[in-house]
């Protein structure tokens, strides 16, 4: 029996897991028998500080109680892009010089500038007879009018979100297997990837070798418009509450942001523009 090593992972360092578990055989070639299959789940923008835990108590069920809990993990540049990089290649952000969400520092333009299409794990995992698969968000910058200069590289079947409207809870742009994108009015985001990445997950054991399947929703993050004209200027970016799927609307009515000691400080010991912010309040 092949096992399946399922992960999942957040940005801003918040939840690392892993469980094994036993599942059919999906490879028939010798050669193959015994290497493990690999599921790795990644949310965005989940703080473990904010107890977002509390209102999943599936994740904590499923990837928590039965795996592992990093209690020591250091990211050297906890934002998006540069994260999502060192994860795929195993190097920190000096090493890949992917040190920002958007050019020139950083983005999907910088991480093909830096030669790393080639040399990141999809690749490595096909080389070693690998099927990969991906389904949700690879990076900033990964848009609609850059992921075919050239596509990102290693995936056997994949469907991309993918920029301005990544994060678009009931709009989002996708494009599925490298062909032309398409937009999804009125289907929830994360129900989008959840089933591809089932599609993909059948795909993979009938595929009979092993495979690496990645499921990225864009979920909790914020819905961010991205207004074209203004992009770069204040007010260019506008970041809502992340939107709950219909059907979940009525829970936890009653949940709020946990008040520590950083919540609405009088006196902002950080940078001096938060002086400028005004106080959150329960809206």
């Amino acid at each position: 029996m092949a096992p399946i090593l399922l992960l999942l992972a957040s940005l801003w360092i918040a939840v690392g897991s892993a469980s094994v578990a036993s599942s059919k055989n999906a490879s028939s070639d010798d050669s193959h028998r015994g290497q493990p299959n690999f599921i790795f789940i990644m949310t965005d923008d989940q703080d473990l500080l904010l107890n977002s835990l509390d209102y999943q108590p599936l994740v904590k069920r499923h990837f928590i109680d039965k795996g592992t809990m990093f209690q020591k993990h250091f990211c050297t540049v906890s934002i998006c892009c540069p994260s999502r990089v060192s994860l795929l290649t195993g190097r920190a952000a000096h090493n890949t010089n992917v040190t920002d969400v958007a050019a020139p520092y950083g983005g999907y333009s910088k991480f093909i500038a830096e030669g790393l299409n080639d040399r990141y794990l999809p690749v490595w995992l096909q080389e070693a007879g690998y099927n990969t698969y991906f389904t949700g968000k690879l990076m900033n910058g990964h848009a609609t009018d850059s992921y075919d200069k050239p596509y990102a590289a290693g995936w056997t079947r994949s469907e991309f979100l993918l920029d301005p409207y990544t994060y678009l809870y009931n709009n989002a742009s996708t494009v599925l297997d490298n062909g032309e994108y398409t937009f999804n009015p009125g289907r929830y985001s994360t129900d989008l990837i959840a089933e591809r990445s089932v599609e993909f997950l059948d795909d993979a054991v009938a595929g009979g070798r092993p495979f690496f399947l990645i499921v990225n929703p864009m979920a909790p993050h914020a819905e961010t418009i991205f207004h074209a004209e203004t992009v770069f200027q204040r007010g260019g970016v506008q970041h809502n509450p992340p939107v709950p799927a219909e059907r979940h609307e009525h829970l936890f009515a009653d949940a709020q942001v946990p008040r520590t000691p950083s919540f609405n400080p009088i006196v902002p010991a950080s940078v001096k523009y938060l002086n400028n912010l005004e106080m959150l309040t329960a809206d």
